[in-house]
C-alpha cells in the first residue's frame, strides 16, 4: 500500500487512461448482446434442431404478418385498400419471399380473416437475419402503412427485437436512476457534499472498464453474453461498489479522528477494513465465477460480474487510496463526523434477544419466514411478450391476432419431418394424414394444418370411402349409360338399311358403339381404381388413398409449396394450440405432441424420417428443461465453492454451513414473496424462468457479504480474547449500522430496476429487494447470533480459534 500511495498519480492517471482507450476501442456490448440471441439454446435442444433442419433445407425464413383491425365488418373498401397495399409489398423483393395475399382464394380467405370479418392477416415470409426483418418491418411501417394505428407489424423476429430494445431502455433508465439513487443515500449517510463523488467515480471508472473488458472477452474467447450482462454489471458494481467504498470510508474516518498521520490511517484502513473487503469480493467473486460451469449461455453469461468484481477489488486499491491520500479530511467536506461506524442500537437490543435466548430468536425467524415458504409452489413463466408489455406494436399485433382468430393461430408449433429421400409422395402422405388426425385429438390442440389439410379441415377426397362412393357412382352410370347403348342398337337393328341421312335438323346419331368404348374406357378405369385400392397398405393402414400422379396436379402445388421442403424430402405440420403459445399449459400440450409423433409414426414409412418440433411453445419447452437442471448444477457447484472458500477464511466448518443456510432461508422467502406479488397479486401465469436462477445468484453471492462483515468482526473480537458471547455481541453493536447501510443501498441499487419496465428485471429487483432487508433486519441480526452462541466454542469445529498477541 505504501509503493501505491507514492506512486499513486501514475498510478491513478494510468489507469484512467487505459479506461478511457478501452472504452473508445472496445467492440459494442449492447450490440453484441443483441446479436447473441434473446435464448441462446444449446444445439441438442429440439426447437434449435427444428430451425437448422430449416435452414439447411432453405426454408428457414421467418414470417412478419401485418394485422388489420376494424371496428365494424370488413367491406369492398378496405378489400381493395389491402389488396393495394399487399401488391405494394410484393413489389418491395428481397429479403421478402412471397406474400400472402387474404383474398386470393375462398381457402386463404377462410384462414386469414377471422371470423366476424373485423380481423385481417397478412403473412410475409422473409428470407432474412432477425436485422434484416426488423429493417423491412421499419421499412414497410414508414412506406406503407404510415400511422395507421389499427394495423399492426408483429412476429416473432419483431417480438424479440422489441424485447432487446425494451432491455436496452431499461438499462438508460436504471444508469441515471442508479446514480441519483447512491449520491442522495450517501448524502444522507456521509453528510458531505464531497464524499458521495467518489465512491460514484470509483465505480464508474469500475464499471467502463470492467464493460470494455467483458465486450474484448466476448470477441476473443466467445464470452457469454446476454440482455442481463450489461445490467446486472451496473446494478451489482454500484451496489457493492458503494458497500465497499462506505466501509472503506468509514474505516479510513475512524483512523483520522484516532490521530493517525494520512499515510498510516490509509494502511490502517486497508489492513483492517480491506481485509474485510478482499474477503468479501472474493467471496463474491466465486460466486459469480462459479457461474461459469453453467451450460446455459444466458445463465453463463452474468459470469462477467466476476470480471467486474476483479476491477472493483483492483479500482479500490488503487483509485480510493489516491482520493484518500490527496483530498485527505477533505474527503468529509463539510460533516466533522459521520454516523456509519456508530454503534448500532437497534442491532444492539436484537443481540440482546439472539444471544440471550437463542431458541426464541430462531423461532421468531421461522414465525416470519416458514408460512411464506408453503405458499411456494415454484410457478414459472415463459410468456416473452409481458417482457416488453402491450406498449409496442409488436405486442398490440398479437393481441390482435389471439382476439381475431386465437391464442393458438398466432404462433402454431411446427412438426418437422425430415428424411434423406422423397417424402412427399403418394404412399408417404397418407401417414401424415394419419399423424394429422391423432394430433388433433390431443387435449391442449385445437386444429392440425398439414399437407393433407392445408386450411386445418380435412380434405375428404382423399379417404378411400369417399373415393369408393365416387366409383360406385360411376360404376351406377356406367351401367344406365349401357342400358341406353343397347336401347340404341335394338333400335339401329330395326331401322330400314336406307335410313342413314342424318336426322333432328341435320344433327348426326351417336354412333352406339363410341358410347360402348366410353363405357368400356370409364368401367376400365373404376376396375384399375378398385384394383390399386385394394392393393394399397395405405388404406389398410390410414383409410387414405392417393391415386398417382394426384400430387402432380396443379391443385396441389400451392399446398406443396407451403408445407413440404428441401426438395420434397421434408414436410411439416403446423399445430394450433387452444392455449397462449406462451403459457404453461402449451408447454404441457408440446410434451403430449411430441409423444404422440413417435407412436404414431413407429412401424410406418415415416418411421425413419427425423423429427424436430418447433416454434415458441417448443423453444419454451427446451428452456423449461435447460433452465431446470443447469440451475440445479450451477447452484450446487457456487455453494460447495462458496463453502469452501468461507471454511478456508473462518478456519471452521461450522460457521459456513449456517452462513449459506441462513441464505437460503431468505432465497426462498423471498422468492415466496414475489411469487405472492406477480402471480396471486397481478395475475401472471409464474415468475419469468429466468428470475429464480439470477435471484438465487445475486441474493446468495451478495447476501454472504454480510455475514463477512459481521462474522470478520466476530472473529476479530475472538481472537482479541473475548468469549463467544461478549465478541458476537460487540460485532454486533459495531457492524450493524455498517450493514443495514450497506444493505439499504444494495436494495436501492436494485430498486433503480423497477422503473425499467423489464418484467424480469423487476422481479429479479423485487427478490434481492426483499431479501437483503429481509436478511439485514432480522434473519443476520437474530438467526446468525442465536446459531453462534448456541455452539459456543464448537463454533470453530474442527479448527481452533487463534489469540491475537
Amino acid at each position: 500500500m505504501n509503493i501505491i500511495i507514492k506512486y499513486k498519480w501514475p498510478i491513478t492517471i494510468g489507469l484512467l487512461v487505459v479506461t478511457a482507450l478501452l472504452f473508445v476501442i472496445a467492440p459494442n456490448l449492447t450490440k453484441q448482446a443483441e446479436d447473441a440471441g434473446t435464448f441462446q439454446l444449446p444445439d441438442d435442444a429440439a426447437s434449435k434442431r427444428a430451425a437448422e433442419i430449416l435452414n439447411d433445407a432453405g426454408a428457414g425464413e421467418e414470417t412478419i404478418s401485418v394485422v388489420y383491425t376494424f371496428d365494424e365488418t370488413l367491406d369492398d373498401s378496405a378489400k381493395e385498400e389491402i389488396s393495394s397495399t399487399v401488391k405494394e409489398i410484393q413489389k418491395i423483393g428481397e429479403p421478402i419471399s412471397s406474400v400472402l395475399a387474404p383474398f386470393g382464394s375462398e381457402e386463404l380467405e377462410a384462414q386469414l380473416v377471422s371470423e366476424d370479418q373485423k380481423t385481417v392477416l397478412v403473412p410475409i415470409t422473409v428470407d432474412g437475419s432477425q436485422e434484416e426483418v426488423v429493417e423491412l418491418a421499419d421499412k414497410i411501417r414508414t412506406d406503407l402503412l404510415d400511422e395507421q394505428e389499427s394495423v399492426y407489424l408483429t412476429g416473432e423476429a419483431i417480438i424479440n427485437h422489441d424485447v432487446n430494445l425494451s432491455a436496452q431502455e431499461g438499462l438508460k433508465k436504471t444508469e441515471i436512476i442508479t446514480v441519483i439513487l447512491i449520491f442522495a443515500l450517501l448524502l444522507a449517510v456521509f453528510r458531505s457534499l464531497v464524499t458521495p463523488i467518489i465512491p460514484l467515480l470509483s465505480v464508474g471508472i469500475t464499471y467502463l472498464l470492467s464493460q470494455s473488458l467483458v465486450a474484448f472477452f466476448i470477441d476473443w474467447f466467445g464470452f457469454p453474453v446476454s440482455n442481463y450482462t450489461q445490467i446486472f454489471l451496473v446494478a451489482i458494481l454500484f451496489g457493492i461498489g458503494t458497500d465497499y467504498c462506505i466501509l472503506l470510508l468509514s474505516r479510513f474516518k475512524e483512523e483520522l479522528g484516532a490521530g493517525q498521520p494520512i499515510n498510516d490511517a490509509i494502511v490502517r484502513t486497508y489492513k483492517t477494513a480491506g481485509r474485510t473487503l478482499y474477503i468479501s469480493g472474493l467471496a463474491v467473486f466465486i460466486g459469480f465465477f462459479a457461474i461459469g460451469f453453467a451450460d446455459f449461455p444466458i445463465f453463463k453469461s452474468a459470469v462477467a460480474v466476476a470480471v467486474g468484481i476483479a476491477v472493483l477489488l483492483l479500482v479500490l486499491s488503487t483509485v480510493m487510496p489516491f482520493f484518500m491520500a490527496t483530498l485527505k479530511e477533505k474527503m468529509f467536506w463539510p460533516s466533522k463526523k459521520t454516523v456509519s461506524h456508530n454503534d448500532s442500537k437497534l442491532w444492539g437490543w436484537m443481540s440482546k434477544l439472539s444471544v440471550n435466548r437463542p431458541l426464541l430468536s430462531m423461532l421468531v425467524v421461522a414465525a416470519i419466514t416458514v408460512p411464506l415458504l408453503f405458499t411456494y409452489d415454484d410457478a414459472l413463466s415463459f410468456n416473452t411478450v409481458d417482457e416488453v408489455g402491450n406498449s409496442y406494436e409488436s405486442v398490440k399485433g398479437l393481441r390482435a391476432i389471439e382476439s381475431g382468430f386465437g391464442q393458438g393461430d398466432s404462433l402454431p408449433v411446427q412438426v418437422l419431418l425430415s428424411s434423406d429421400e422423397k417424402l412427399v409422395t403418394e404412399d408417404t402422405v397418407p401417414y401424415v394424414e394419419k399423424l394429422s388426425a391423432e394430433l388433433v385429438k390431443i387435449d391442449g390442440v385445437d386444429s392440425v394444418r398439414s399437407i393433407t389439410r392445408p386450411a386445418g379441415e380435412v380434405i375428404t377426397e382423399l379417404y378411400a370411402d369417399y373415393q369408393i362412393g365416387r366409383v360406385a357412382e360411376g360404376v351406377s352410370q356406367a351401367a344406365d349409360g349401357l342400358d341406353g347403348a343397347v336401347q340404341g342398337l335394338s333400335q339401329a337393328a330395326q331401322a330400314p338399311q336406307a335410313q342413314t341421312a342424318p336426322s333432328n335438323a341435320g344433327a348426326p346419331q351417336q354412333n352406339p358403339l363410341e358410347g360402348l368404348n366410353q363405357i368400356s374406357e370409364g368401367l376400365h378405369t373404376a376396375g384399375e381404381q378398385l384394383q390399386g385400392m385394394s392393393e394399397s397398405k395405405t388404406i389398410r393402414d390410414t383409410g387414405l388413398y392417393i391415386p398417382k400422379g394426384t400430387l402432380e396436379n396443379e391443385e396441389f402445388a400451392q399446398v406443396i409449396d407451403r408445407y413440404a421442403f428441401g426438395e420434397e424430402k421434408g414436410t411439416k405440420l403446423e399445430v394450433i394450440l387452444t392455449d397462449n403459445p406462451y403459457s404453461p399449459e402449451a408447454i404441457d400440450t408440446v410434451d403430449r405432441i411430441s409423444v404422440t409423433t413417435e407412436r404414431v409414426m413407429k412401424d410406418t414409412p415415416l418411421e425413419d424420417a427425423e423429427v424436430a418440433i418447433g416454434g415458441v411453445s417448443s423453444i419454451n419447452r427446451d428452456l423449461s428443461d435447460i433452465s431446470n437442471s443447469d440451475f440445479t448444477q450451477t447452484v450446487t457447484i457456487m455453494l460447495i465453492s462458496l463453502f469452501v472458500a468461507l471454511v478456508i477464511i473462518f478456519r471452521s466448518f461450522i460457521m459456513p454451513l449456517y452462513m449459506i443456510g441462513s441464505l437460503l432461508l431468505t432465497y426462498f422467502t423471498s422468492v415466496a414473496v414475489a411469487e405472492w406479488i406477480f402471480v396471486n397479486g397481478l395475475g401472471y401465469d409464474g415468475i419469468s424462468w429466468a428470475v429464480p436462477f439470477f435471484g438465487f445468484v445475486m441474493l446468495i453471492a451478495l447476501g454472504v457479504d454480510y455475514s463477512i462483515f459481521l462474522l470478520d468482526r466476530f472473529r476479530e473480537e475472538s481472537a482479541n480474547g473475548l468469549s463467544v458471547v461478549d465478541a458476537i455481541n460487540v460485532s454486533m453493536s459495531k457492524m450493524g449500522t455498517v450493514i443495514i447501510t450497506a444493505a439499504i443501498i444494495l436494495a436501492g441499487t436494485f430498486g433503480a430496476m423497477i422503473p425499467s419496465g423489464v418484467l424480469s428485471l423487476v422481479q429479479i429487483a423485487t427478490i434481492v429487494i426483499t431479501g437483503l432487508l429481509l436478511y439485514g433486519l432480522i434473519v443476520l441480526p437474530l438467526l446468525i447470533p442465536a446459531m453462534t452462541v448456541s455452539f459456543g466454542n464448537g463454533v470453530w469445529w474442527p479448527f481452533k480459534s487463534k489469540k491475537m498477541k
